[in-house]
């Protein structure tokens, strides 16, 4: 067994990292174009600027101690900006005040603060995106008929990861999911129940109003009834999730199971609790949540941190049409907001661009607090540098298997072993302040691999050094980088025994590993 430090990290054929990267902000930004966003916002333009605050968002302490409660409506489907704000109103909203806050967000997974996102979805699923939304509508809309689509674009609708600074479960967001988000005091007067405010929103979808609205919609259908809301039984189970079912049985007398239509979050400062929460209201992609959530390497993952619990889940109602499913949305945050108006109104009316305001990206890029925590959230030394250490072991697979053990998504060592449990080669990251030999051409390994930037897993575990040298018109930087490669692909590719160089990876071990841990970005 040979033992070797890591091979660099540079712009070559080994890893292809690419200094052209776009910065987390203009990465963000470019995005919104891409996306084609279906996000039917709740404000025209006209009615933007009548929920327009009167305030400053700086003057958010003062003006949400004067106008509790306060209602906000976030215009953005960008999942950075959304949670970006949702955390300023956290962090600096009065400590006595109540506020209910709304978004909605393009395509996205949702994984919780102490989460592993190689063990909490399929990496390379989202690294492909979705089907564009009307295409995927009229997909669906075709299984009840039996028809055939043909022609679909080659286009994809990309799904941003996202980590959140609140703890809980993975969760997928688009247009036909509700996020809501309740902050209020904690303290001795004041005691926060995680399950208050998931019961007020049961108590908001099972009221006559919201009864009325859907039937209202739905009986807009060309000659049929969009969906049926009638029999529906809704609680919050024992996890603080909202879950609901058919209160008719089955055709053979079962009782129908419960599915989950909301799920819970919750991040607790000093004197302020915050409690988010989904509600699939209608998603279009839903019959792809499940695919996009299971992770190929929940065999092969041991690690630290918290994992989600999975459960079915079901849309509240489903109507292909986005403009039924805007209407759908807009009488679900109403009837919401009757019901915390009830709870801590006071008797206040409620009162346009005082407390009840949208706020959008233009916060976003006047608020500097607000636009550092898009960059953070944007970046993948937060998505994935915060990911607690973990162990994967691959199992043998053709007569090898491959371990390693990470920390805060960078590899510390990994080993590949013989079907008999011998290290054929052993790599380990090299430690601050350690001496170490280089390749001869004053190239240093780096202090560290991320798992997100490997381009190559094949390169990263081949034992054999590089089979061809560059020819001798070949010059400075490019024989440096070949080089390079070779250093990586041998433990010390000048002492490696022949037994070592002959070493050939099995194609179904590398294929295993790539699956679970694809690279994340194409930086091309």
């Amino acid at each position: 067994m040979r033992t070797a430090f890591w091979p660099c990290l540079t712009a070559s054929r080994c890893l292809g990292y690419s200094i052209g990267r776009l910065t987390p902000t203009a990465r963000t930004l470019g995005r919104q174009h891409v996306h084609a966003s279906r996000y039917l916002s709740t404000f025209t333009s006209t009615s933007t600027s009548t929920y327009a605050p009167s305030w400053r968002l700086e003057d958010l302490s003062r003006g949400s101690e004067e106008t509790s409660p306060l209602i906000i409506y976030l215009t953005s489907d960008n999942p950075y900006h959304n949670l970006s704000l949702e955390h300023y109103v956290l962090r600096r909203s009065h400590p006595s005040s109540r506020i209910l806050l709304f978004y909605t967000n393009r395509p996205c997974v949702v994984f919780g603060r102490n989460q592993n996102p190689w063990l909490e979805t399929d990496l390379k699923r989202l690294r492909d995106g979705l089907a564009p939304e009307q295409e995927h509508e009229q997909e669906m809309a075709t299984v009840e008929t039996g028809s055939s689509i043909t022609n679909f674009s080659q286009r994809s609708v990309p799904i941003d990861l996202v980590r959140r600074r609140s703890g809980g479960g993975t969760v997928f967001h688009d247009s036909g999911n509700l996020n809501y988000s309740v902050i209020v005091p904690n303290s001795q007067s004041f005691a926060f129940k995680r399950s208050t405010h998931a019961e007020m929103v049961v108590r908001a979808l099972l009221s006559s109003e919201m009864k009325q609205a859907l039937n209202s919609i739905s009986e807009r259908g060309e000659g049929n009834r969009l969906f049926d809301i009638n029999n529906l039984d809704i609680r919050v189970n024992d996890r603080n999730d909202i879950v609901m079912r058919r209160s008719n049985a089955d055709g053979n007398g079962n009782e129908l199971p419960w599915l989950k239509i909301s799920g819970s979050a919750f991040k607790l400062t000093r004197g302020r609790a915050l409690h988010h929460g989904t509600l699939l209201y209608s998603s279009p992609h839903i019959d792809k949540i499940s695919d996009l959530l299971r992770s190929p390497g929940r065999e092969y993952i041991r690690a630290k941190g918290v994992e989600s619990v999975r459960s079915k889940v079901a849309n509240l109602v489903f109507t292909p049409d986005a403009h039924h499913r805007d209407q759908v949305r807009k009488s679900i945050m109403e009837a919401v907001v009757r019901e915390f108006w009830d709870m801590y109104g006071a008797g206040q009316p409620r009162q346009p661009g005082m407390n009840e305001i949208s706020l959008g990206d233009a916060e976003v890029y006047q608020t500097p607090e607000v636009a550092a925590g898009v960059s953070e959230l944007d970046s993948d030394a937060w998505r994935f540098g915060q990911t607690p250490r973990f162990d994967f072991d691959s199992g043998v697979l053709d007569g090898m298997s491959v371990g390693f053990q990470a920390n805060h998504g960078v590899l510390e060592h990994l080993t590949l072993r013989d079907a008999n449990g011998g290290a054929l080669i052993h790599r380990q990251k090299r430690q601050s302040g350690t001496e170490h030999e280089g390749d001869g051409l004053g190239h240093q390994p780096p202090d560290e691999v991320r798992l997100s930037d490997v381009a190559s897993w094949r390169e990263l575990l081949a034992v054999e050094p590089a089979q061809q040298e560059l020819g001798e018109d070949q010059e400075g930087e490019d024989k440096a980088k070949a080089r390079a490669c070779q250093s990586m692909s041998s433990p010390s590719h000048r002492n490696a025994d022949s037994s070592s160089r002959n070493v050939r990876v099995p194609d179904s071990l590398v294929r295993r590993i790539e699956a679970v841990f694809p690279r994340w970005r194409s930086f091309e």
